[in-house]
């Protein structure tokens, strides 16, 4: 009897052991094979992507930005002084998206190596301040266009320009400028990059004794603009 039962409970699991796996039919390996590759891992980036909160905009309030290019004469300066670096710096708010009203203060490193000798070339520098507003439309997400004007006053640090015929070179003069620029907006909202250029008169500050010329330049550069 004990053996009698012994045989009947051990007979369903080694049955259960000894019974061959089932092989896969022709129709089943064909509609494996068929199944597009990565179906299930595109429908979970998929499903990700939806889920995944939308980016921030773009930050706004107080800015600063700072700016490194270059500055060229198209007056008559332009034989005297060669295409010199120009340093930027601008603060500013913005009370709407479009709008930022700035104030600004610039640095130029430039020399008179172009001018006729005597006298030899000598270095000096061009800084100014002044203040203005930026009008911005931002046709796409990441994307801005821009279009500024400034005004302001600007002064030449050494006597030196006056052997040239630019007699209030020295003299603190008023300006005005124009700017067009484009900002890439980051992932980060508080960042931008930035291109632009434009054009800028100084007025009486560099224009040349009997010339009928304005003391015209042109400038450009690229930017950083930090937004807290």
């Amino acid at each position: 009897m004990v053996w009698t039962a012994a045989g009947w409970l051990l007979a369903p699991p080694l049955a259960a052991a000894e019974r061959p796996e089932r092989a896969l039919s022709t129709p089943e390996i064909e509609s494996w094979l068929d199944a597009p590759s990565g179906a299930d891992g595109q429908a979970d980036a998929e499903d990700d992507a939806a889920d995944a909160p939308p980016p921030a905009p773009r930050h706004q309030g107080v800015t600063v930005e700072s700016s490194l290019g270059a500055l060229g004469h198209l007056g008559p300066l332009k034989n005297v002084t060669p295409v010199s670096p120009w340093f930027h710096l601008k603060v500013g708010f913005e009370p709407f998206r479009f709008l930022l009203v700035f104030a600004e203060t610039d640095l130029i490193f430039s020399n008179t190596s172009y001018a006729r000798r005597p006298p030899s070339p000598r270095t000096y520098r061009l800084y100014g301040f002044g203040a203005g507003l930026r009008f911005t439309l931002q046709p796409l997400e990441r994307l801005g266009t821009y279009l500024e004007a400034s005004l302001g006053g600007a002064r030449v640090s050494e006597d030196v320009l006056s052997a040239y015929g630019y007699r209030d070179a020295t003299e603190l003069q008023p300006y005005f400028g124009a700017r067009l620029g484009a900002e890439w907006y980051p992932v980060n909202p508080h960042l931008a990059v930035g291109v632009h250029g434009g054009a800028r008169t100084y007025g009486q500050g560099l224009e040349r004794e009997r010339s009928t010329e304005t003391a015209l330049c042109w400038l450009g550069g690229v930017s950083l603009r930090y937004t807290f």
